[in-house]
């Protein structure tokens, strides 16, 4: 089993806290993440609200995703991070979700968004030993997070992100 490394080490990752009312309880049963899968809203708008409104909708227990990333770089926690996601299926029980607000087939991701989520990444590869990044359309038979996504120069920051972090005290 996957050990998680640094769970107390103080990271300059900013993330806004949101207070969600869960439908059920959320599954945290060894919920050991091993991969990060990047996701887009696909919609030009939202925030964490939105989302966990059409999350409710679709039946689920609330925001699937862990972490949602606005245009301006404001980064959200949905999901605590030692909840089992619902973000792509057959792969929530190992991985954490992240969202980016937009969509990316028709428009690009913001600067301030792209220096959010590779720190995000970074930290989150570093705090639990994490290697691999994928996209929604990895795992699952769609487009997200879209054809504009600029997915090679993310998982590239982020893993130079993560060894930055790796220098951080414990």
């Amino acid at each position: 089993m996957r050990l998680k490394r640094h769970l107390n080490k103080s990271y300059p990752v900013k993330i806004n806290e949101v207070t969600y009312n869960w439908k059920s309880p959320l599954n945290t049963k060894d919920f050991i993440p091993t991969q990060i899968v990047l996701h887009h809203t696909a919609t030009s708008t939202a925030n964490p609200q939105l989302v966990n409104a059409a999350h409710l909708a679709n039946g689920w227990s609330g925001i699937g995703y862990h972490f949602l990333i606005r245009k301006d770089g404001t980064i959200y926690r949905g999901r605590p991070e030692n909840a089992i996601g619902a973000h792509v299926l057959n792969y929530n029980a190992q991985s954490l979700g992240i969202c980016l607000e937009g969509n990316f087939e028709n428009e690009n991701i913001t600067a301030a968004q792209e220096k959010a989520v590779t720190s995000l990444c970074g930290m989150l590869m570093d705090k639990y030993s994490i290697n691999k990044i994928c996209k929604h359309s990895d795992l699952y038979n769609t487009a997200c997070p879209g054809k504009k996504f600029p997915f090679d120069k993310i998982y590239s920051e982020s893993k130079e992100k993560a060894e930055e972090y790796k220098k951080l005290p414990d």
